[in-house]
């Protein structure tokens, strides 16, 4: 199961580097950037009370990071007795997850799920022949 940890800690590792840019990316923001972000705050939404854009964005990508963490580590904890049906649902969930990331994100994002994907395959493919 030294595959299948690996790629847990792959997803730990992401989450945080994502947590890591959300926060650093905030502090000085250029010119252009902060124009952005004053729209967002400008622009407000109606759901179940209002709420502006901005503070969307910001709850969505900490979520991410928070999630997508908080996967690995639960792999990481239960990879010794993962049963079939666990690893399974973790491949199909990394297979969701990278093809989100090819749509939607850059290459390192990208790198770090295929990377954990590829674990988890060879990881079952080991254990049960």
């Amino acid at each position: 199961m030294k595959l299948y940890k690996i790629g847990s800690i792959a997803f730990v590792i992401l989450g945080a580097l994502h947590l890591a840019a959300h926060f650093a990316g905030s502090q000085n923001p250029n010119a252009d950037t902060q124009a952005v972000l004053n729209q967002m705050q400008a622009l407000k939404i109606d759901l179940f009370g209002q709420h502006d854009l901005l503070k969307f964005h910001n709850g969505f990508s900490i979520m991410m990071g928070v999630l997508l963490a908080v996967f690995g580590l639960q792999n990481f904890i239960i990879a010794d007795a993962a049963t079939k049906s666990y690893q399974l649902s973790s491949i199909l969930i990394s297979i969701v997850l990278l093809l989100l990331s090819i749509l939607y994100f850059h290459i390192l994002a990208t790198a770090f799920i295929f990377s954990s994907l590829v674990c988890y395959l060879v990881s079952y493919k080991k254990r049960y022949p």
